[in-house]
């Protein structure tokens, strides 16, 4: 260990193979024996990368954890041998059971190692390498913050000049950088740069461990350089981390990621001070990573970020000198990059990216190929084994690329490869918790045992993602719920992987065909309005055709639906400045020229009436003046991006010269948002009518919610219950919330089929809820908890619960939609914030509309109900624009 000679290797791991032969398998000195063997066989595979040696290695250190009782002294050696190969298996293979295994064997090596004990810093040290490794992976703050600890711990305990205080100083720097990367924090930087230069002085001259810390001290100084952007750091950079690949032997398995990291400081040079003219630093770029690619084994995790890397070299050139064969050379790296099968999912990602923006820059025929591969990472990139917020973080890095693919789809004339690409790739947290609850019938029909392996393990993960969502627990039980979340994922992982290799079902839960989506348009046409940096679309779906409707929308851009989105927050704010009573007539309060009627007419003229005139639904001489909501065709809206935000459903002309019908959407349709396809095609028949008494539960706001009270909400709880008593025949049962705790209401909601809430609501990503008692919410993460039948109403009254994020327009993150979700057949929400002397109105009218033959009523009437609700306020010509657009029906 201390000269690197492999020949004394060679001889240690002969030697010790006899040792354990002729050793007895009970015998007392049998497992020191399999240890140092163990030992022996990893250090051979630092030295030559032969994946045999690791897997010896683990399997001899297995033996000898077993063959020693729990409470021997050695047995946390022998526990902390074991769990650094599981994590040197990982770092090789990228199996993410590994590391989870690694740290569960060396969690138990450090609680079973005493206080004082010379073993401890090594114990803490090697966890701590897992939780940063885990860190890299998943991303979750918490590891790296646990490895900063653990590390410090165990520098702090470890005597000055003991050899193993160099290899706690290297990580404890390393994971300093890493955190600096996440957090941006300029002192965390600054203190790895510092705990770097101590570790390297202090290693002496030979040291085998010494260009691993070099190597770390040039990355924290090239991180640095990036944010100051001072010179100096980067030749510090480029000199350190020339110094470390000198030191380090041919043959080595770091080798190639010594060069890999020396190269991308080289580009940097080039791609930062290219006026400098040194066009010898992108050749020694090239030059170094395609030794490091040669080097690195197919396979291999860091394969990817390498090719991706020399990529990124040849794209440097091309930019610099316009030569198109470096672009083609780029492309062809980072198309092996991103469909490589093993690597962490964001560096593929990342180079299916960097992919698609080379092949839309020469219209190269790869194109689609690369947004195939883009598309079928993003499900993986937002991983079920992560916790909800993490998940919507980590999509954040595939924003807007489902939506340039379905337009790329669109200029090839592959409109139905348009329509399941946006199905794959959007609200996809939720159509993974969906799948949860799926019944897989063609599985079981065909292998009901894994059905049943597959049912199990659903239900287990969804209990586990609901269970880790819960705030209120302690560190050590969140802990515990995290570690518990990621094994049934990762089993779940493996369950799948292995149905897919049975002949016929390689697609298992992967993309859904157009011939199963059109299903979906069951009750009307389905709309999905598409809008890309090149093009804005409309694309039809109707159930008894085999193809899509593509209507192409000329005069429509991204950038106007940007322009409107801008309109509509320009209009709300306005509104809330005034006073209703200030706009009686018609609410056409103007600013600077931007008018309520501008903008709903620009979605009519250049949205709406496109799909309605291919529909047939266009203007005739011979239109009635004034349609029964009962003879309107229902249409279901499915927007992406800024068509999120915007009123579709009230699209039109409303000035006095088009008072007549068939100048506005609703004159011909009865308007319904949808997240996704799919969620119709879960909705129950149609045709099947509801049986047995209805229990709706009205939820009030609470005293104790810490909002500003709603004097409406009395007035609307007490139209419901009118509603009701007038209908005696009905077979209605109102349940009222009488404390409106948030596990009051969740109990509430399991039994009632209907829920109405009259309170306030708050848009906050995943934190976004309706305020009940105590000051709390009920959240997004609380309502995907329920487990319920589907079908059946949530009337939500209260402000901005179908409002959305803008950071991910095409991820659903609203209370509607997690109703959706959670089993509800129709939702009744809103865009914005409402008016607490309108709701009541709005209440009255819609129950009373689905009420009004006496009879039970039915959730899927609940579209038609809000649309003549809505009809009625707004032909009153006593209500503005800003308080009755909001309120919108999701669902079936």
């Amino acid at each position: 260990m201390r000269l690197g000679e492999l020949s004394d290797l060679e001889h240690a791991i002969s030697t010790l193979r006899d040792a354990v032969d002729l050793t007895p398998h009970l015998h007392p000195h049998k497992p020191t024996c399999l240890t140092i063997l163990g030992v022996s066989l990893e250090s051979r595979f630092h030295r030559l990368g032969e994946l045999g040696d690791l897997e010896d290695a683990i399997s001899t250190h297995r033996d000898a954890v077993d063959l020693t009782p729990r409470d021997h002294r050695n047995k946390p050696d022998y526990l902390n041998n074991l769990g650094t190969c599981f994590r040197v298996r990982f770092e090789r293979l990228g199996e993410l059971s590994d590391l989870e295994d690694a740290i569960s064997t060396l969690r138990d090596a450090v609680d079973l190692t005493p206080r004082g004990h010379p073993d401890k810093p090594s114990c803490l040290n090697n966890l701590s390498n897992c939780h940063m490794s885990r860190f890299e992976r998943l991303g979750e703050l918490g590891d790296i913050e646990r490895a900063i600890s653990m590390l410090r711990n165990a520098v702090d305990i470890t005597p000055h000049g003991h050899l193993g205080k160099l290899s706690y100083l290297n990580n404890l720097g390393t994971s300093f950088r890493l955190r600096f990367m996440r957090l941006g924090e300029l002192s965390d930087i600054e203190d790895a740069i510092s705990t770097l230069r101590d570790a390297v002085y202090l290693a002496p001259r030979g040291h085998p461990h010494k260009p691993d810390y070099l190597n770390n001290l040039g990355i924290s100084f090239r991180a640095r350089f990036q944010r100051l952007r001072e010179l100096n750091d980067l030749e510090d950079a480029i000199l350190t981390l020339r110094n470390a690949v000198d030191l380090t032997p041919r043959g080595h398995p770091n080798k190639p990621g010594l060069l890999n990291n020396l190269g991308t400081s080289f580009r940097l040079r080039f791609v930062r001070f290219e006026n400098l003219g040194e066009l010898s630093d992108l050749e020694h770029a090239i030059s170094t990573f395609r030794h490091a690619v040669d080097l690195t084994p197919h396979g291999h995790p860091d394969k990817p970020s390498r090719l991706t890397s020399f990529g990124d070299c040849f794209r440097a050139h091309f930019d610099r000198f316009g030569d198109p064969s470096y672009l083609e050379e780029s492309i062809s790296l980072y198309s092996h990059a991103a469909s490589h099968p093993i690597g962490p999912i964001k560096v593929r990602l990342q180079a299916s990216q960097n992919w698609i923006s080379c092949a839309r820059s020469i219209h190269h025929h790869s194109l689609l190929h690369a947004y195939s591969i883009a598309i079928n990472l993003l499900p993986r990139l937002a991983w079920i084994g992560l916790s909800l917020s993490h998940r919507y973080d980590e999509l954040r890095r595939g924003v807007d690329v489902v939506r340039e693919a379905a337009a790329a789809a669109l200029d090839s004339g592959l409109p139905e490869t348009a329509v399941e690409w946006l199905e794959q790739g959007r609200s996809i947290v939720w159509g993974e918790l969906l799948q949860l609850r799926s019944s897989y019938e063609e599985l079981s029909s065909a292998h009901p045992n894994y059905a049943h392996r597959l049912q199990e393990l659903s239900v287990a993960l969804e209990h586990a993602c609901s269970t880790r969502e819960e705030s209120e627990s302690a560190l050590l039980e969140q802990t515990q719920k995290a570690d518990r979340h990621r094994a049934l994922a990762i089993e779940r992982d493996k369950l799948l992987q292995e149905i897919r290799g049975i002949p016929g079902f390689e697609q298992f839960l992967l993309r859904k065909q157009f011939s199963r989506l059109r299903a979906s348009a069951h009750t009307g046409p389905l709309v999905i309005l598409n809008a890309a940096e090149s093009r804005c679309d409309a694309l039809i779906v109707l159930s008894d055709v085999d193809h899509v409707i593509h209507v192409p929308l000329p005069t429509f851009t991204f950038q106007r639906s940007a322009g409107l989105q801008n309109m509509l927050v320009k209009l709300l704010g306005h509104a809330r400045v005034i006073r209703c009573d200030d706009d009686r007539e018609g609410g056409r309060a103007t600013l600077r020229g931007v008018s309520w009627e501008s903008l709903l007419s620009t979605l009519w003229n250049d949205v709406v009436r496109p799909v309605l005139d291919v529909l047939a639904f266009s203007v005739r001489d011979d239109m009635p003046l004034e349609f029964a909501p009962g003879d309107l065709s229902r249409i279901f809206w499915c927007p992406t991006g800024p068509f999120v935000f915007l009123p579709i459903h009230a699209a039109g002309f409303y000035d006095t010269q088009h008072s007549q019908p068939g100048h506005k959407v609703s004159d011909f349709v009865v308007s319904s948002y949808v997240p996704t396809l799919s969620i119709l095609a879960l909705s129950p028949n149609p045709n099947t009518a509801p049986s047995g008494d209805l229990r709706l539960l009205a939820v009030g706001q609470p005293p104790s919610d810490g909002q500003s009270p709603l004097p409406g909400v009395n007035t609307e709880l007490r139209h419901i219950r009118q509603v009701i008593r007038d209908s005696t025949s009905a077979q209605t049962t109102l349940v009222e919330s009488s404390v409106g705790t948030v596990e009051e209401v969740l109990t509430l909601m399991k039994e009632a089929e209907w829920v109405h809430f009259a309170c306030h609501g708050i848009q906050d990503g995943v934190n976004s809820g309706l305020c009940l008692a105590d000051q709390r919410r009920l959240k997004l993460r609380d309502i995907i908890t329920l487990s319920r039948p589907r079908g059946g109403l949530a009337f939500l009254s209260a402000c901005q619960t179908a409002m959305g994020d803008e950071q991910l327009s095409d991820e659903a993150i609203h209370v509607a939609a997690g109703m959706l979700f959670a089993g509800y057949g129709g939702v009744i929400g809103t865009m914005w914030s409402i008016s607490d002397k309108l709701a009541p109105d709005v209440a009255r009218e819609v129950y009373g509309q689905l009420f009004r033959n006496g009879t039970r009523p039915d959730y899927k009437d609940a579209a038609r109900a809000l649309h003549e609700a809505i009809r009625r306020l707004r032909e009153s010509g006593t209500v503005p624009f800003h308080i009755w657009l909001p309120f919108i029906h999701v669902g079936l």
